[in-house]
């Protein structure tokens, strides 16, 4: 899914194992010498349930874009499911349908995330139903906040690129985090178990801001009101606003 220039932008994934309170935000510790921090699981005992409204149907792509307003609604994306065609965005000039390389034809297991605007915030909320399908998530604002929540199940790389504010983690994503670099303004670390990370199987973020903040917390650390997905194994959705 591709959204554009969009106000606020919100992306939910169906997970029923969430836990834990709000949780206020902190600074990204960008000592590179400081060891690791012990990796500890999330309880499952305390999720929040969340259920999605009614008659909201599946579906493999969604795409929008605006210039002067901001993008709503609630989609979900099942990744099993075939794109038609006739849905997708013309081939580049040249290109045939044997040789085209769009990527939303190709057997992936992954699934892609891409929200950006120029003036306005970006706000996403990734709400997963386990540990799978993997997500890779780029998130960008040239002018304003991005504020990304993760599912609990969260495991993987992520990229901070910053000129003018900072990266800051709530404290329950700082305790799984291992930072392994902070200079001139990008930095790098791996939420979750390092021992068991997986490049082929593992998330993945990459968040840029030029003249804003990042803020990245779990999903379930500030829940909202009326937002809310029902369990899907296998199903991802999708809700801005």
């Amino acid at each position: 899914m591709i959204v554009t220039d969009s106000d606020t932008n919100i992306a939910v994934f169906d997970s029923p194992e969430k836990k834990s309170a709000q949780v206020p935000l902190q600074a990204l510790p960008s000592d590179q010498d400081a060891a690791p921090p012990p990796y500890t699981s999330s309880d499952p005992s305390s999720s929040i349930q969340f259920v999605l409204p009614e008659n909201t149907k599946p579906s493999n792509f969604a795409s929008f874009s605006q210039k002067h307003k901001s993008v709503k609604g609630t989609y979900i994306l099942d990744p099993s499911q075939e794109v038609p065609s006739d849905w997708l965005p013309p081939l580049p000039e040249g290109e045939t349908e044997k040789n085209s390389h769009k990527p939303i034809l190709r057997d992936r297991k992954k699934v892609l995330l891409s929200v950006s605007s120029k003036h306005s915030p970006v706000s996403m909320s990734i709400h997963r139903d386990g540990p799978s399908p993997p997500f890779v998530l780029k998130a960008s604002s040239k002018h304003a906040n991005v504020t990304v929540k993760i599912p609990r199940s969260f495991k993987g790389s992520v990229t901070a690129i910053i000129n003018h504010g900072r990266v800051s983690m709530s404290d329950a994503v700082s305790a799984q985090a291992s930072v392994f670099s902070d200079v001139n303004g990008v930095k790098r670390f791996f939420v979750g178990d390092l021992n068991t990370r997986n490049v082929a199987a593992d998330d993945e973020m990459f968040l840029e801001n030029v003249h804003g903040s990042i803020k990245i917390s779990f999903d379930d650390e500030d829940h909202m009101p009326g937002v809310a997905v029902k369990s899907a194994k296998g199903i991802f959705s999708r809700m801005f606003g």
